[in-house]
This record gives C-alpha cells, sequence and structure tokens, in this order.
C-alpha cells in the first residue's frame, strides 16, 4: 500500500511505544533501544514479525553505525531526559545519529525537534529540552545538506494530563486544571499516539517533504477550554487554574530547582509565543493525515481525571 515495497528497514530510536501505529509497512522495522531484552522492548517485538528490536546506545556513533546500516529511512529521537544536567550529551546524540545517516547514504532521515526557544525570545526563555533539539536541527543543516531530512515536532502531549499534570479534586468533587499561564494561553497539544500515523504519512510519500517542518499538533486550544471540553466528554465538573510561580514551584518542590525554572520557563514562553513561536504553521502536521483533538483523545482512553 505504501511505494516502499523494495526497501530493506526503518530504524527506529527511542520512542518505540508509537511503533504499533506503523507496522502496516510491508518490510523489516528496526527498533533501537537501551535493552533490547526488556520487557517493553520484547511487547514490541511481539506486535509483528516484521519487528527486530536492536540494543543501541545512541550516544556511541560505532553502535548507530552499525544499527542504521542497510537501512532506507531513520526516525531519530534523542533523549534530553537521560542526562538533563548535561546538555552536550542530547546534542552528541543528535549529531552521532545524523552523522552516521549521512555516512551511510541513508535515503531519508526524519528527526524529532523543537524550537529554539532561546534564540527566538532573544535569550528571554531558557527550555532546554526544546533550544537543544533545535540546535541539532541547525547541526544537521549545517554538516550534512545533502542528507534528506524531514523535521517532525511534536506538541504538548496530551499524555502530560495523565502524570505531572493531572488534575486535582477540591473539597466539591470539582477537577482543577492548573497551570502557571493565562487562560487565554493556546496550548497546542499532540496525542502522542499519532506519532505513528504522521510518520507513515511522510513515508508513504517522503521526497514531497525533504526539508521541511512538520507539526505534530491535533488540536489549539485555549487553557480555559480543556475543563470545558474536559467536563463535555466526561460530565465531571472541573476548572482552570492560573498558578503563581511561588505556586507552581510549591508543587514542583521535589524536583531540582534547574528543572523547576526549565519548565516555568517553558509556560511562561507557551503564555508569551505559544508552543512553535509566533510565525510557524501549526497544522502541517493534521494536512497530512487526521490526528485527535484534545475532545477525541478524551473519548479515546475514558480518562475522567482519576
Amino acid at each position: 500500500m505504501a511505494r516502499i515495497e523494495s526497501c530493506n528497514s526503518i530504524n527506529f530510536t527511542s520512542q518505540i511505544c508509537c511503533l504499533e501505529n506503523i507496522i502496516i509497512f510491508p518490510l523489516q522495522i528496526r527498533g533501537l533501544t537501551r535493552d533490547a531484552t526488556s520487557e517493553k522492548a520484547q511487547a514490541v517485538k511481539r506486535l509483528s514479525d516484521n519487528i527486530e528490536m536492536v540494543s543501541c546506545d545512541i550516544g556511541k556513533p560505532e553502535d548507530v553505525q552499525r544499527a542504521f546500516k542497510d537501512s532506507w529511512a531513520v526516525f531519530a529521537v534523542t533523549d534530553f531526559w537521560a542526562q538533563p544536567h548535561q546538555p552536550e550529551v542530547e546534542i552528541q546524540q543528535g549529531q552521532a545519529m545524523s552523522n552516521a545517516a549521512a555516512k551511510l547514504q541513508v535515503p531519508y532521515f526524519i528527526f524529532s525537534t523543537l524550537e529554539d526557544t532561546m534564540k527566538l525570545s532573544s535569550g528571554k526563555y531558557d527550555v532546554p529540552h526544546f533550544a537543544q533539539k533545535a540546535k541539532i536541527r541547525d547541526y544537521i543543516k549545517e554538516n550534512h545538506p545533502t542528507l534528506k531530512t524531514i523535521y517532525v515536532e511534536p506538541g504538548f502531549y496530551m499524555q502530560n494530563w495523565l502524570s505531572s499534570l493531572k488534575p486535582k479534586k477540591s473539597a466539591d468533587g470539582t477537577m482543577i486544571f492548573a497551570l502557571p499561564v493565562d487562560e487565554k494561553t493556546t496550548l497546542h497539544m499532540v496525542d502522542i499516539e499519532d506519532t505513528g500515523p504522521i510518520i507513515t504519512a511522510i513515508l508513504n510519500d517522503p521526497e514531497k517533504y525533504v526539508g521541511q517542518d512538520i507539526c505534530m499538533c491535533g488540536d489549539a486550544i485555549q487553557f480555559s477550554d480543556v475543563p470545558k471540553i474536559f467536563t463535555k466528554v466526561t460530565g465531571v465538573p472541573a476548572s482552570a487554574k492560573t498558578l503563581t510561580e511561588a505556586e507552581y514551584r510549591l508543587g514542583m518542590q521535589s524536583a531540582p530547582k534547574f528543572i523547576q525554572d526549565e519548565f516555568f520557563a517553558m509556560f511562561q514562553w507557551f503564555q508569551e509565543y505559544g508552543y512553535y513561536g509566533k510565525d510557524k504553521d501549526w497544522t502541517t502536521g493534521k494536512k497530512l493525515t487526521t490526528l485527535n483533538t484534545f475532545e477525541q483523545w478524551l473519548k479515546k482512553n475514558g480518562w475522567k481525571g482519576q
């Protein structure tokens, strides 16, 4: 059904949880992970006979080159959170993967990136897990101009509401969605399980998207609309609350200060610039394939704030 029947393999790094969405391709999929024997890796392998899982340290050039060998396309994701206090580690990962893809002359290289918050805000907002990925994009463009690279930019994960940003129930049963942003702030959100359909759409006609930034964003709604949509779907009363910096840091007190600083800066970036900056077209992914809106995501997973 795709135009890649004769290809050898596709490598996917880090975000292997999305592989179940893309096993429709009649070719071998090679998933890269730190430990191919882990239960999570083996669960992915069991999804299809066309999947193989390979142990690979994406920070080691020799590992990456071995894993990328004979690939037709690579989907590469760096791992900022492995060493958040050492920004050079993520950049080295991105450089190692793009260097290997270029050396092996991999036909298509898809890289997961974000915006350079420091550059676009003239140094006002330091969000390393955004800016470092943008620096890798700059490195690829400068050092490997002939590598056919396609850039994807995932939005704010809807799944964040299930974990770190889970709403709290008030005494009267109302679910409180709380963020350190004005209620009019637009949140550009994506169901991360839509990664597979996006990559599938790109690989159906990759030449068409070479050099482009594809924004993976299924919905862009104001913060005030999050609880309204939640209540519409679940019937559970909910409201939005704008946290002060002090309130936000109190809720994050178990995290190191540099992590608190980074996330607070990220939300302030959202408020002033939006997730993708002021000028980028966030709908590019929606033009490729259908992506879940926040309402559809709520209906799909049946989550009611618990």
